[in-house]
């Protein structure tokens, strides 16, 4: 999810980036610790706190790479063609999805069989059984990076759309209703289509994402980038979200209220209600995801609007230090089982450890280096973007 490239930087949507993707570390480095989680390496404490934490975060985690991913893509088409954006999001998209599936991936794969009696050998051992066939049954999988196909997929549909947007013609068409939606906050009727892309759950087996057969995901992905891409151009929306971020909480905490009552944990199947209660459960759920989606952005974009040198290093960072954090994180977790530390000791030490060591192999190895930052999604001579941000589409006022 490469930002735009050459234009000048909107920070709002460089911190919305950084936290999209922090929120999924911090995630990764707790889940390993629930007994009631299912996760490649556990060391499990009964804990409804974390149980609780981690249901909340489940439901829309992801969503806000897709959210940015459409910003980024709307950005990008601003500065370049959309053969030229193109051309850039497989380079960037693809080749570390490429290299983490062959290098970053299989220690945890190889952890994770050896924690579950899976395996007995080492780990050169155990890469001559690499290609013996798709996770989970066998041992290539791309693991904590499979939404790069999600977002390159949609990138490449969506950026002749986008351009058209952005174009004389598009802005004419589209102005009236854009400004009608902001003046009036329909952006709200999304939670129809996300309601219609729940639905989509009974019919397939579970929300694993896995691509081809993933109807539910690619519809409620393509509706989050498209929603970042529109607020990316049409800075009346992205003000209205802003001034409507409180009321998105409130919807939220409802929804989610509902969600708990009607007794929906992770690894329930949602096809298993009929009827109302199955619309119901429809209706929560997406109203739940897009409430959050919309707070986080009405927050993120109306607070952190200004850049710094401390920006422009963690935009940077944040993808190819997303890309190294899992495996950190399974071999910490998997060196912590049965040590029987308290929960809050052994999650510090995981989520410090997964970043530290994920920064320290990003800022002494990769940075400065020709040939590795292409395959963590970086250029090859990596210009600083400090001075590269516009100031804020939106109207940048302190927050409130």
């Amino acid at each position: 999810m490469p930002l735009a490239n050459g234009a000048p930087r909107r920070p709002e949507f460089d911190w919305l980036r950084v936290v999209a993707l922090g929120l999924l570390i911090v995630f990764h480095g707790a889940v390993g610790f629930s007994e009631n989680w299912h996760w490649h390496v556990v060391d499990p404490h009964n804990s409804p706190a974390l149980d609780a934490y981690l249901t909340f975060q489940m439901r829309w985690r992801v969503t806000l790479v897709f959210v940015v991913s459409g910003a980024a893509l709307m950005l990008a088409l601003g500065a370049r063609s959309p053969i030229e954006v193109a051309r850039e999001r497989v380079l960037r998209l693809l080749v570390p999805l490429v290299f983490g599936i062959l290098v970053i991936v299989p220690p945890q794969i190889w952890l994770e069989r050896l924690a579950h009696g899976q395996f007995n050998g080492s780990y050169l051992a155990f890469l001559g059984q690499l290609f013996n066939g798709i996770y989970p049954n066998g041992n290539l999988s791309w693991h904590h990076l499979w939404f790069l196909p999600y977002v390159l997929v949609l990138s490449l549909l969506l950026a002749g759309p986008f351009a058209w947007a952005r174009s004389p013609a598009g802005r004419r068409a589209l102005d009236p209703t854009l400004q009608a939606v902001a003046r009036r906050h329909a952006y709200w009727l999304l939670v129809l289509p996300l309601m219609g892309a729940e639905a989509l759950l009974h019919l397939q087996q579970g929300d694993a994402h896995t691509f081809i057969y993933d109807s539910h995901g690619w519809a409620v992905f393509v509706l989050l980038m498209l929603l970042g891409g529109a607020i990316a151009l049409w800075s009346e929306l992205l003000a209205a979200i802003q001034r409507g971020r409180w009321a998105a909480i409130a919807v939220g905490i409802a929804a989610f209220a509902v969600l708990e009552l009607m007794g929906v944990r992770d690894g329930i199947d949602p096809a298993k209600f009929q009827g109302l209660k199955a619309l119901a459960w429809c209706m929560a759920s997406a109203a739940n995801m897009l409430a959050w989606v919309l707070a986080a952005i009405g927050f993120i974009t109306r607070w952190l609007t200004r850049g710094s040198a401390v920006l422009g290093y963690l935009s940077e960072a944040a993808l190819p230090v997303y890309i190294l954090h899992q495996t950190i994180t399974i071999a910490v977790v998997y060196q912590l089982r049965g040590t029987g530390w308290p929960l809050a000791v052994e999650m510090t030490i995981t989520i410090a450890a997964s970043l530290l060591g994920s920064f320290a192999i990003y800022e002494f190895a990769i940075r400065h280096s020709p040939w590795l930052r292409p395959l963590f999604g970086m250029k090859v001579a990596g210009a600083s973007i400090t001075n590269r941000w516009a100031a804020p589409s939106s109207s940048g006022r302190q927050p409130s």
